[in-house]
């Protein structure tokens, strides 16, 4: 959950507040573009999320430090991502699955955890 410029991630069954503000990970994503290399983005299918009729998207990018591969599901009729599935490899076995669900109204910061 990304609300008022905080990051609030679900680990293990609990909320955490990310150590990472919004403007962090915009910055972050934006370094990771300028070493991109081997980026791909094709569209596979159309389907429905949650109703709302959406283009899916794979995607593929690789760095010096990981290689991602992914699916987007992108709302036809507003041209908002819905959702996101991610793999990431960050080498030597350390791998993981990133799930995403895009929500625009009502988003309220969870109950954090200590």
């Amino acid at each position: 959950i990304t609300t008022g410029g905080t990051i609030y991630v679900l680990t293990n069954g609990k909320w955490k507040k990310s150590p990472m503000s919004s403007a962090d990970m915009r910055a972050q994503e934006e370094e990771n573009w300028k070493t991109a290399k081997n980026v791909s983005c094709k569209h596979l299918r159309d389907e429905s999320v949650k109703g709302e009729s959406a283009a899916v998207y794979s995607t593929h990018n690789e760095n010096e430090d990981s290689k991602e591969d992914g699916r987007i599901w992108v709302s036809k009729s507003k041209d908002l991502p819905l959702r996101e599935e991610q793999d990431v490899d960050l080498g030597s076995g350390d791998k993981h699955h990133i799930s995403i669900r895009y929500e625009y109204a009502n988003v309220q910061a969870p109950a954090v955890s200590p």
